[in-house]
């Protein structure tokens, strides 16, 4: 063989570096399963950040992309949150028809002079079960309804509002057909107290949230009539009768006749527990109950309050993390109304036994339809 057809066979023979070993591409269950919402940062340095952030702005955030609307919602942040000790107080507002709002914080750049910089950002949650101000309760980071049921002999229905991802999920029905009932929360369980129009007896049913299940919690025959009021106070689950106001200790297993005019400010939807007191207003007057006196007393201080005795029947008080949040409505039109909001925070003085309140702020948050009114001003943990 000559030295040219030599050279011509090794043109023709591949090299190792002309046919280099293919390079396997990354299985699925190679990548990560959440892709960033900053590209250039690692999700989880991300999720560490929002979760220090404050849920205030997660509806703010939730607006700036796909990724950051499924990260506020996600397990994992959560989770993140309750580790490193970042939960907080998250207020909710249910209105009539069924809508849900929560309070948020404005970004910075659009607020106006004077502005409190709070609002209320919708919350998107489908197929809202009807909410009733006696019927709805918060537990931890999640609320509880219990809906009245339309027909008879139909259970009243269980629904669960995971504040977290903003879904419902169902829940075992109350046992007992109850068309008339309130619900209030004594450590972690739902005490349901109510008249059985069919039997004609009250009924005394309770909720453990932990394992979801219902059961009777009272063997006394109890003859008065209970009516659709009821708060926790005291570790106890006190109920408003035609004869008074009666409380069930859980840990003693018994009913006692609460003497003094507790009922008195509570025959209205305006009233709430904040650290352990009962507030109330009447005709524009705040007021919380002593009960060592047995008596109702004036809430002193509030200076700057706005005056709010005009249609008291949509003024709604809440429990917002120690601080009390008061609802209320002006009539601007024939056809919407402005929801104001003040937070108000609470100190007993030793000295005089007198709670003083003051004024934080106070603001306009939303314009709704006239038809719309504040239902129930509740208070998470997330």
């Amino acid at each position: 063989m000559s030295s040219r057809e030599k050279r011509r066979k090794r043109k023709r023979e591949p090299s190792p570096e002309s046919n280099p070993t293919p390079v396997s591409k990354p299985t699925p269950a190679s990548t990560p399963q959440w892709s960033s919402p900053i590209p250039s940062l690692p999700y989880d340095l991300v999720l560490l950040c929002v979760a220090r952030v404050s849920r205030l702005y997660y509806p703010t955030l939730s607006l700036v992309s796909k990724s950051f609307r499924s990260l506020v919602s996600s397990p994992e942040l959560y989770k993140t949150r309750s580790l490193f000790g970042f939960t907080e107080s998250c207020l909710y507002v249910c209105f009539t028809k069924d809508l849900w709002y929560t309070l948020c914080r404005k970004p910075d750049k659009t607020l106006k002079s004077g502005s409190s910089g709070y609002a209320l950002a919708r919350v998107p949650v489908p197929n809202s079960p009807s909410s009733v101000f006696r019927k709805v309760v918060a537990v931890g980071s999640n609320i509880y309804n219990i809906a009245m049921p339309t027909f008879l002999s139909v259970l009243p229905r269980v629904s669960i509002l995971d504040c977290k991802s903003h879904s419902w999920i169902e829940a075992p029905s109350l046992p007992v057909e109850l068309h008339s009932f309130s619900a209030s929360v004594v450590d972690h369980k739902i005490y349901v107290a109510g008249f059985d129009h069919r039997l004609m007896k009250n009924s005394f049913e309770v909720f453990d949230t932990q394992t979801r299940v219902w059961d009777s919690f009272s063997s006394d025959k109890r003859e008065e009539r209970i009516k659709e009021k009821s708060v926790s106070i005291d570790g106890k689950f006190h109920v408003v009768t035609n004869e008074g106001v009666l409380a069930y200790d859980p840990k003693q297993g018994k009913w006692d006749m609460v003497v003094g005019g507790m009922c008195g400010l509570m025959c209205s939807d305006d009233y709430c527990v904040i650290g352990n007191v009962l507030y109330s207003v009447y005709e524009g007057v705040f007021k919380w109950y002593d009960t060592e006196r047995r008596t109702w007393r004036d809430l002193q201080g509030l200076v700057g309050l706005p005056n709010i005795t005009r249609r008291r029947e949509f003024i709604r008080l809440g429990d917002y993390g120690g601080k009390m949040v008061v609802f209320w409505v002006h009539v601007i039109w024939t056809y919407y109304k402005k929801i104001w909001c003040a937070e108000i925070s609470l100190e007993r003085r030793p000295d005089t036994s007198e709670i003083w309140g003051k004024v934080e702020w106070f603001d306009q948050l939303r314009k709704i339809n006239i038809n719309f009114q504040v239902e129930k001003v509740l208070s998470t943990t997330l």
